[in-house]
């Protein structure tokens, strides 16, 4: 029997909620692979609201771009000025290989085709981790963090250890994020201290300090946000661990939040007014508190609201900009990234990496993430955080119409099957 034409995701430029799932009758023959190149299908992704920063941003970091137009792809959709697609992260599996280094069969994980289309990688094989790196002319503009792909071997079976693969999907690339953060920018050891762009800016001791700090994260109930409570909490000495971590959420996230046992005191987003002082005495905040405000994707001025509150409240606050409001609101802290001094700061998490990678060393730098993210799966993922399967791209359409809607619980991890 033959194999059914394979399926993709387009999204309109414009609205990434419109989306189209689009058959490829034509796909066959695909285009002949050249040298070093390897032909990889995805087989287990994640959807995530990560994506949609994908689709919003695509047009200035270039993530409509990652992926080679596909020839039979039907009109209109062919169009990309209007129409593009964007990557999830999960596991692929080489299917063709002209790379001796790379054989079929071999699992990669990493930032992959949202559909079941099978696509064309020029690589080579990294001697010091084994990592096998995209290097074509095409992707050269991506940040790196987007062409690295660890690879597993062809023996390895993603069903045999689902669920696993499963969490890989839908939380590991956050977990990093957050781990970098506690690490590096955060870091209580000078030697691995970095700002958080990964960039050399003015970035001292006292700013990383997080000893005996409030901690107050916005979003707190987002895969980011959780990964770096479970972090602040489990993966710094002692005395290097803040004495508050406090989450900032809705009023529909609120028991997950509570229930996660992450976090010292919670928030509504409709608690907080900007010229309501009582918050930073609720929360034990004086001049001399040192405060973290981490916005991981806040809603509406929220971010703005508690910066007025903690700033008048504080004379030590770090304000650390990671997402942003899910619907694409500007902040006015956006500007305050330029102003020295201002104590607002950018993540920028493939920077991060790679200045992660020149302190530990690359193989040091992905050890010490392994190890990490294996004791958190070890004791049992974030709790309360379960996934959701589904399979093939009808599923993963209903999935983003959900995400795009605010439909999906916020206990659930969506992952698919394609």
């Amino acid at each position: 029997m033959a194999s059914p034409a394979p399926q993709v995701q387009i999204l309109d430029k414009s609205d990434y909620t419109k989306q189209y799932l689009v058959t490829l009758h034509n796909a066959d023959p695909l285009p002949d692979l050249a040298a070093r190149e390897i032909r990889i299908r995805s087989r287990i992704i994640s959807n995530t609201t990560n994506n949609f920063t994908y689709a919003r941003l695509g047009h200035l970091f270039g993530w409509w771009n990652v992926w080679a137009a596909i020839p039979s792809l039907p009109a209109p959709y062919d169009d990309d000025s209007k129409y593009g697609r964007v990557s999830a992260w999960g596991y692929g599996e080489v299917i063709e290989s002209k790379n001796d280094r790379v054989p079929v069969g071999t699992k990669l994980y990493g930032y992959l085709p949202i559909g079941s289309y099978p696509e064309a990688l020029q690589v080579t094989v990294e001697d010091e981790t084994g990592h096998v790196l995209e290097t074509s002319e095409r992707r050269a503009s991506q940040m790196q963090i987007y062409n690295r792909y660890i690879p597993y071997p062809p023996e390895l079976d993603l069903e045999a250890d689902k669920s696993s693969r499963g969490l890989d999907s839908a939380l590991r690339v956050f977990f990093e994020t957050s781990y970098m953060l506690n690490r590096y920018a955060f870091a209580w050891d000078s030697a691995n201290l970095s700002h958080p762009l990964g960039v050399p800016l003015p970035w001292s001791s006292s700013d990383a300090d997080l000893a005996n700090a409030v901690v107050v994260l916005l979003g707190a109930s987002g895969k980011t946000a959780l990964s770096f409570a479970y972090l602040l909490r489990q993966s710094r000495p002692a005395e290097q661990k803040p004495r508050k971590v406090v989450a900032v959420g809705s009023a529909q996230s609120r028991s997950f939040t509570e229930k996660t046992g992450l976090y010292d005191d919670l928030l509504l987003y409709t608690d907080i007014s900007s010229t309501d002082d009582s918050i930073a005495a609720r929360l034990g905040i004086d001049a001399n508190t040192k405060v973290l405000l981490a916005n991981f994707g806040g809603r509406g001025t929220v971010d703005e609201d508690l910066h007025a509150i903690l700033t008048r409240a504080s004379k030590s606050v770090i304000t650390l900009i990671v997402g942003g409001d899910p619907q694409g609101k500007g902040s006015k802290l956006n500007a305050l990234t330029e102003v020295p001094g201002s104590g607002v700061v950018v993540c920028n998490a493939s920077g991060l990496r790679d200045s992660g990678m020149k302190s530990d060393g690359k193989v040091g730098y992905f050890d010490g993430l392994s190890q990490e993210w294996t004791r958190l799966k070890e004791n049992g993922g974030i709790n309360g955080l379960t996934l959701q399967w589904g399979k093939g791209m009808e599923d993963y359409s209903k999935g983003w119409d959900s995400l795009c809607n605010g439909s999906i619980d916020p206990t659930l991890g969506l992952v698919y099957e394609v």
